[in-house]
Parts: C-alpha cells; structure tokens; sequence
C-alpha cells in the first residue's frame, strides 16, 4: 500500500509543471492530521517547498539558468483562489503577458476577486487580490483574462496581428465562451472578439 506522502507525490506529478497547491488540494487523499505529517516529510526531504502561507510547489531546477526557479504568479494565484473559494481573474499587465501579448511582466500582478482585498509576497514579487462585484467579473477565467488583457493594452494596440494571434490559440468551445462573455464588454472590445471567433479569412 503506497504512503500518503507517494500519493501526493503522485498527484503533483499529475499537473503540469509549476503547479501551486495547498493541503485542502489532497483532502481527497488523507485527513488534516495526516496530510501535515506525509507535508512535513516532503518538506524535509526537498520534494516540495513552501512559498508562501500554507502554500507549496514542487522545486523546478533550470539547467540553462543553473538555479531553481521562481514559483510562477498565475499558480500562486490559483492556488490561493483554490485555498479559499475565490474567483479571480488577472488585469493589466499581468494579463496581457499572459496571453504573450506583452513581454513586460510586473512585479506585482493584480487579480480581480470575489474575496476579501489583500496582498501577498511570494519568491520577488507581490500578488495583489482586488475585491469588485461579481458584476465585474467575466463568466469564465480565460473570458476575463482576453478582456482585462485588452483594457490595458487599449483599442489602438489590438492590432490585426493581436487578432490573428489569438484566433489560432483558442479551440472552438473557448471561442463560444468568448462571445458569450464578451456581451457584457465595451463596444470595441466586443468587436475584436467577435474578429478573434470568426473562421480564418471570413473576415476579408
């Protein structure tokens, strides 16, 4: 019979890499008691390591960089949202850099949130959660993510070459999702996702 600490090894190893997690990510596996005892062996023993309250990774080590890396912010992020129930989305230049339409990346990334406004510091960078209405936030992660991308990088930046970008990146229930969320965004940003959704060369 494999360990709890196997086990949750197993379960990382299932994720892509970088992931964030926290103890509440393995109830599923052991209860609080247990999952403290196999976490505390892993810390020891280098599998995992903490990078932030009551958060964790699996060290990444860069061959090209000779260094372990940096716990990567959108993980972080998600694995706080997962922690305590929140929906988040991420603004400004984080957004935009995830989406590779920036190459600028902050060092302090800010979400929307259905929580509590707070801020927490990980690795050299800081992740700020701000609390809107629910009103404010797109029906799906990716949705929020493409409109707060394109509020900060403004109309005139959303160029044909952005469009073509995202059209060959997103599959076509993502792109349903899309159109759907976008109803509810300003006039223009409508516009460019409706261009994101059109079939390749409709739009000639």
């Amino acid at each position: 019979m494999q360990s709890i600490a196997t086990r949750i090894q197993k379960e990382i190893e299932r994720h892509e890499e970088g992931w964030c997690f926290s103890q509440k990510d393995f109830l599923g596996i052991a209860k609080r008691n247990a999952l403290e005892q196999a976490f505390f062996r892993l810390l020891k023993d280098g599998a995992i390591r903490r990078v932030g309250r009551g958060l964790y990774d699996a060290p990444r080590y860069s061959d090209l960089l000779k260094t372990i890396l940096s716990p990567a912010s959108n993980q972080v992020a998600r694995a706080v949202a997962r922690k305590h129930g929140w929906r988040i989305q991420p603004t400004g230049a984080g957004a935009a850099n995830m989406l590779n339409l920036s190459t600028q990346v902050p060092m302090k990334i800010v979400y929307l949130s259905d929580g509590p406004t707070k801020s927490m510091d990980f690795g050299e960078g800081t992740i700020r959660f701000k609390n809107t209405a629910p009103k404010n936030m797109a029906a799906s992660e990716l949705s929020g993510l493409v409109i707060n991308a394109f509020n900060y990088l403004g109309k005139q930046h959303v160029t044909p070459e952005v469009i073509a970008k995202l059209r060959d990146r997103f599959d076509t229930d993502q792109k349903k999702q899309l159109l759907k969320d976008a109803r509810f965004a300003t006039d223009w940003i409508f516009e460019a996702i409706q261009k994101i959704c059109e079939e390749e060369g409709s739009d000639g």
